[in-house]
């Protein structure tokens, strides 16, 4: 059979047919180099546009991505080019570049149904991160691999011997992609950091404040007064790759200066870029720093300590911490209470906004004390994907039932239900969270003191 050319649309109508696993005719086929280019451009300049689909508000084009798709298009070229090669050795006529062209649009086709998807179904329930998101990736990118599979199976002949080597490549091109990080064609474009990496370059001045501001926040801490329940509190948030515990930190503070009066008793520990030269690092070595502070300056036996510890948390019980390029340490319950015990701290709240985090109230619970967590030790909690404004728990409990009562445990019961329905209408497919709470006999009448001086 001779080659023949065919006009460029056919080439969407295989690439469309073949995406949705029907067999396509390429023996035969013929492109030429200018329908390829054509193809590759619109592919490309199609992914371009689709990518900044997915993210809302401002971004900035990266450009350095172009060179890392066109690593991944040259592996499937010379992929497609192997096979061709043994079919020819059988008689049949398959063009490498018409092969890959197909497969080039089967691949834009899934991805714009999978932006299409994202987009409706995901981005507007703020449901990055979650079981539905990565159930869609992980659908879609099989959906990609198993139909260019079957397409270079079916159109090539290969002999057994092959397929292991042809459903590697369709199946590793994407997760080579995920694995190695490699970067997207947009950044979301942060005001107060337009450019991430240039803000997390270290320098000796930049450290030097680092220490600076922590010695400052500590100093700036006032003492207790007598007769008087004071409000102690240490915000920690040491996961500096998402924004949502940055804004969380800051919510807390603002609900417990306005409700408790806490203002020059509050110390607020965050990693992240845009608080490097205006906050404390959320460290180890700053957290114990701010409990030994605080001890220093409470009442062991009227004040009481808050501590709000908000990241990502695993199910062994660490505390998520990152802030690329420093190498930061996971905090667990055990050392918080050690610590504690150490400083002398008596009353204390301690709330974890964090998956899995009902693991830390067993390490933590006393008489002396309330635990609060955004979910049970088996469960994840919600709404701490890139996208949401705050977490499901911080929003519920602190942003709007704290507002309206001065009781920690009021607070948490009026939640419960609120937290609930959103996580059932986000369409939390792994359980609802459970958040748990904690109180020890001997805080309540010190808990109830403090709601009644305010």
């Amino acid at each position: 059979m001779p080659h023949t050319t065919v006009p460029l649309r056919t080439f969407f109508l295989h690439g469309l047919k073949s995406a949705f696993f029907q067999r396509v005719h390429v023996n035969g086929l013929q492109i030429t180099p200018l329908q390829l280019l054509a193809i590759l451009v619109i592919t490309t300049l199609g992914s371009i546009l689709m990518g900044r689909l997915v993210i809302t508000g401002p971004a900035e084009f990266f450009p350095k991505a172009l060179l890392w798709g066109w690593l991944v298009v040259l592996l499937l070229l010379w992929l497609c080019w192997y096979l061709s090669d043994h079919a020819r050795q059988r008689g049949l006529k398959i063009q490498a570049a018409a092969l890959f062209a197909i497969g080039t649009m089967q691949a834009f086709i899934v991805d714009i149904l999978s932006t299409l998807a994202y987009i409706t179904l995901i981005q507007p329930k703020g449901l990055d991160g979650s079981t539905w998101h990565w159930s869609l990736y992980i659908a879609t990118t099989a959906w990609s691999a198993l139909a260019f599979w079957l397409l270079l199976t079916r159109s090539t002949q290969v002999p057994t011997r092959l397929i292991l080597l042809t459903g590697a490549f369709a199946l590793g091109a994407p997760l080579i992609v995920h694995i190695s990080e490699a970067p997207m064609y947009w950044l979301p474009y942060e005001e107060d950091s337009a450019n991430v990496q240039e803000d997390l370059q270290l320098t000796q001045e930049k450290l030097e404040t680092q220490l600076q501001l922590a010695e400052r926040q500590r100093a700036a801490v006032k003492p207790e007064r007598p007769g008087v329940v004071d409000l102690y509190s240490i915000t920690y948030a040491p996961y500096g790759d998402d924004e949502v515990f940055l804004r969380e930190s800051s919510m807390i503070n603002d609900v417990l200066e306005e409700r408790f009066n806490a203002a020059g008793h509050m110390q607020e520990l965050v990693s992240h870029p845009a608080t490097l030269e205006r906050l404390p690092w959320a460290s180890l070595e700053n957290l114990e720093r701010a409990i030994n502070r605080a001890a220093d300056l409470m009442n062991p036996d009227e004040d009481v300590l808050f501590i709000y510890l908000t990241s990502h948390g695993a199910q062994d019980g660490e505390l998520a911490a990152s802030l690329w390029p420093l190498q930061m340490d996971a905090l667990t319950p055990q050392t918080l209470s050690l610590w504690l015990d150490k400083a002398g701290i008596k009353y204390r709240v301690i709330v974890v906004s964090a998956c899995y985090s009902g693991s830390w109230i067993a390490p933590l619970q006393n008489d002396n004390t309330l635990i609060m967590t955004a979910a049970d030790a088996t469960h994840t909690s919600f709404g701490c994907g890139s996208g949401s404004e705050l977490t499901f728990f911080g929003r519920a409990v602190f942003d709007e039932a704290l507002r309206e009562t001065y009781s920690f445990e009021e607070a948490f019961q009026r939640a419960l239900p609120v937290i609930r329905e959103r996580e059932r209408q986000a369409g939390k497919v792994d359980g609802h969270s459970n958040p748990q709470i904690y109180v020890g006999e001997h805080i309540k009448p010190v808990l109830r003191a403090l709601q009644q001086s305010h």
